[in-house]
């Protein structure tokens, strides 16, 4: 612990005063959250020590991966809370939603060597309940860590390569330099949107000269890539960050870098099962090498293996193997959109098509017949084609009669259409994004006669209580005219866990609502469950659906709570100094535990570094005062407010030890107002020789309230070619200026370079408060 919090926790005041009767109440508990894995994946066949970043994790949290071969397990409890360094959001945009403040918990992430490339699912849990969803990559390429706080740009071995990396802090930029084996076109893609991360990524990329050469940038969310041709030995850096320089931990991200061409489209987008199929594939440098879109024909051998949904296809071409190109998989033909466009309904239908009209439409033709009822499909996100579709069903004279944009979770279309009379009818395919016009424009659009089925839909987050019966309800979603009852069961639901013997979704209905029984007698866990359903056509037939998984967790409710004693009411207090919040603890009857306050994951506003300890509260104590410091650059227009976790340990009914953990009621709010102490350095810049004693002139001010010495020290002083050293000092209460003495070494036998130094001047108000203030200074290191 630092000298600033060992001072806050000395200056904490414990009250005997009892606030609360001894009734026993239930408390609403806090479940924790996914926030992000470092590295954000690994290669097929690797065991990586990985990082997870967690929002209100406790010690006992178990992991779950949906592909169950893959194994994470953690190492070691989770770190403390982590607030965002400097440098910070002042003005309008530090009144935006905060960031969330994680917990760091050492895992380790084992993959075998035949799980194939793809972004897989994880899931946590405690006794407080489970995560929604976070992703992770698996690759089959080499793979890079970003090397954290360096100074320049990362040099890069040869290519291919994929860096894990992430934007640690607003305005930061990473960067990354290689020299081309030879010329020809390179491709830099980035994975962030994908892996949940909220990165919206730009990449540059620069000569050895400086010149910007090359960029994109993801404004959709959808990630990025762009291939420039490179030449023979020359230098290239690739820098990568967000296109509102936001920044913080959980703004994780993969940078693959390839010597090679880029496909972005095939034509068809599927292909058969057990066929062969020329495809036409659409990319940048395919062809000729150069950086414009152009086209190549494969002949491709469709897999025939009918559990493979999909198809990854690398394109050889003289220039490089293109990264691989994902193409669906489907049982029936695949055709292509001829000029004339009709569509034959005597079967499924499977079509291919490219808008290559900006701002243009496609128009298919069928007849149909009374009552025939179809399944219309237009998919581009899922081929990863840049088109946000929409798909119109049309009659003989051009009324609408059913259309379809954003389906749930995805921007393409779909929709079951019954054909209300014998006829003509049109389907126009049309796109909102604007990137239609180019032979990238792609989307595929299926056709076919709507059987008797029905898919499940359910959460994928249930805690359920010990001892309490938990609602729950199942949607259905019925297809081709199917209306029978359709029977519902569980697998894998916790111990403890039961259901009614006999779940049916009753004929023509959409949903079931049911309870499940959580006995109070069973340790608190969780597991995967899956929801399956099952119906009969007829008395021969019977179909099938499965939902989930869905994460479910027994969860013990916490046997206290913890609030604000001024229940949101503002205190005007100085900058650099620590406010003392008073926070009230109600417990069950017969709880006597120790409690551990900790800042809570989410904040209002961002923090600019106001923080707090964790903090022990003894068994007994009803009333503590909670230490928040409050940093000198805070603006003093600005309302700002802390919240609190309470975390207790707790033991379930099979005595295992688990964690408790509830939020705060109210918020403890502060208004800071001006600084007690300040501390400038005399000069911006200084100039060092290594070896040698560097004095930093400093100016000292303080309220006449502050009589104390100042206790100086250097707070940040290396970097990556230099060392600095120095022994703290005083300076007495009446002295406004002194030098600093401090030592600098070379660590890595640099002469050259430019490194920035914080000094700290840390004074106690009253003999046990402490007042904090800092300044920085550019130290010229030369030979």
């Amino acid at each position: 612990m630092n000298l600033i919090l060992q001072m806050m926790t000395l200056c904490i005041v414990l009250s005997l005063v009892s606030f609360f009767g001894s009734a026993e109440m239930v408390f609403a508990q806090t479940p924790p959250g996914i926030g992000y894995m470092y590295p954000p994946g690994g290669q097929a066949g690797q065991t990586i020590d990985v990082v997870l970043g967690g929002y209100d994790w406790t010690p006992d949290m178990q992991l779950f991966v949906h592909d169950e071969r893959i194994q994470l397990e953690i190492l070691s409890p989770p770190g403390p809370v982590i607030v965002p360094e400097p440098p910070y959001w002042f003005g309008k945009k530090a009144r935006r939603s905060p960031t969330l403040l994680p917990r760091e918990t050492p895992a380790r992430l084992t993959i075998p060597a035949d799980i194939s490339p793809g972004v897989v699912s994880w899931q946590a849990a405690n006794a407080n309940g489970g995560t929604a969803t976070g992703k992770f990559i698996v690759s089959d390429g080499p793979e890079l860590v970003e090397i954290d706080d360096r100074e320049q740009a990362q040099k890069l071995p040869s290519l291919p390569v994929s860096i894990s990396g992430h934007i640690k802090k607003i305005e930061e930029v990473d960067r990354y330099q290689f020299v081309a084996e030879k010329s020809g076109p390179v491709t830099c893609s980035i994975a962030a949107r994908k892996i949940d991360s909220p990165l919206n990524a730009a990449l540059e990329v620069h000569d050895a000269t400086g010149q910007k050469i090359a960029e994109a940038v993801d404004t959709a969310g959808i990630d990025t890539a762009i291939t420039f041709p490179a030449q023979a030995q020359q230098t290239y850096t690739v820098s990568v960050y967000d296109i509102d320089f936001r920044g913080n931990r959980s703004f994780v991200y993969r940078l693959s870098i390839v010597a090679a061409p880029r496909v972005v489209a095939a034509i068809p987008a599927a292909g058969q099962r057990g066929r062969s199929q020329s495809v036409e594939f659409v990319g940048y440098g395919i062809s000729t090498g150069a950086s414009i879109l152009e086209s190549v024909t494969r002949t491709i051998d469709f897999p025939a293996d009918p559990s493979l949904e999909s198809f990854h296809y690398r394109l050889e071409t003289p220039f490089g193997s293109a990264p691989a190109f994902s193409m669906l998989l489907s049982d029936q033909p695949e055709s292509v959109e001829a000029d004339n466009s009709s569509l034959d309904l005597t079967g499924s239908v499977a079509v291919t098509g490219v808008l290559n009209d900006r701002l243009g439409k496609d128009v298919y033709h069928f007849v149909g017949k009374k009552g025939d009822q179809w399944n219309i499909d237009l998919v581009a996100e899922k081929i990863a084609s840049p088109l946000d579709v929409t798909l119109t069903v049309l009659g003989a004279e051009g009324k609408v009669l059913a259309s379809s944009d954003d389906v749930p979770g995805s921007t393409d279309a779909a929709l079951q259409f019954t054909v209300p009379a014998d006829g003509e009818y049109s389907i126009d395919v049309t796109d909102v994004s604007g990137q239609s016009g180019n032979a990238a424009a792609v989307y595929r659009l299926t056709m076919e006669p709507a059987q008797p089925a029905f898919t499940l839909d359910v959460p994928e987050i249930l805690n359920a209580p010990l001892g309490e019966n938990v609602k729950f309800s199942i949607k259905a979603k019925r297809l081709g005219g199917f209306k029978e009852p359709i029977s519902i069961s569980f697998n894998n639901l916790p111990l403890g866990v039961t259901v009614p013997d006999e779940l049916i979704i009753p004929a023509k209905a959409s949903a079931l609502k049911m309870e499940f029984t959580v006995s109070p007698d069973e340790a608190a866990t969780a597991s995967m469950v899956t929801v399956v359903g099952q119906a009969k056509i007829d008395d021969q037939n019977t179909i099938q659906s499965t939902a989930g998984p869905l994460l479910m967790a027994t969860t013990i409710p916490p046997p206290f709570s913890i609030d604000a004693e001024g229940k949101d009411d503002v205190t005007k207090w100085p900058r650099g100094t620590t406010f003392p919040a008073p926070v009230l603890i109600q417990r069950d009857e017969g709880f006597q535990e120790e409690i551990v306050l900790e800042m809570t994951s989410r904040q209002g506003r961002h923090r600019q570094g106001i923080r707090g300890p964790e903090l022990t509260v003894p068994p007994g104590i009803e009333r503590i005062l909670y230490p928040i410091f409050l940093p000198e650059w805070l603006e003093t227009t600005r309302t700002s407010r802390l919240v609190l976790n309470g975390v207790a340990k707790v033991t379930d009914p099979k005595g295992n030890i688990r964690y408790s953990l509830t939020r705060q009621k109210t918020r403890m709010g502060f208004l800071p107002t001006g600084a007690l102490l300040s501390i400038s350095a005399d000069v911006n810049e200084l100039k060092a020789t290594s070896e040698k004693e560097l004095l930093v002139p400093l100016i000292i001010r303080r309220s006449p309230k502050l009589t104390e010495p100042v206790r100086l020290e250097l707070l940040a002083g290396s970097s990556k070619s230099f060392q600095f050293n120095s022994e703290p000092m005083e300076v007495a209460g009446d002295q406004t200026e002194t030098s600093f003495p401090i030592t600098m070494i070379s660590s890595d036998g640099g002469t050259t370079g430019e490194s920035k130094l914080t000094i700290r001047a840390t004074v106690l108000q009253d003999g046990t408060l402490p007042v904090v203030a800092e300044t920085t200074v550019i130290v010229l290191s030369g030979q």
